[in-house]
């Protein structure tokens, strides 16, 4: 994968009662885990796995949640 080319898709909260600026800091991390597991349900339900930052690193979890950093060339 050649990094300069990879473009994350950003995924909207949808369905919310209110604007993310009005959440509290609970609803707005509620929201957050919510879009984590709806994202992991669909990707996962097509064998696909989902991408992730962390500490500089983009990482693959596969459906049977395992982990590993993607290289890029």
């Amino acid at each position: 994968m050649d990094k300069k080319n990879f473009q994350p898709a950003l995924i909207n909260y949808g369905g919310a009662s209110k604007s993310s600026f009005d959440m509290t800091p609970e609803e707005f991390y509620n929201a957050g885990e919510s879009i984590i597991r709806r994202a992991k349900e669909k990707a996962f339900s097509k064998g696909l796995p989902i991408y992730y930052e962390r500490n500089g690193d983009l990482y693959a979890e596969y459906p049977d949640g395992s982990t590993k950093i993607v290289e890029f060339e």
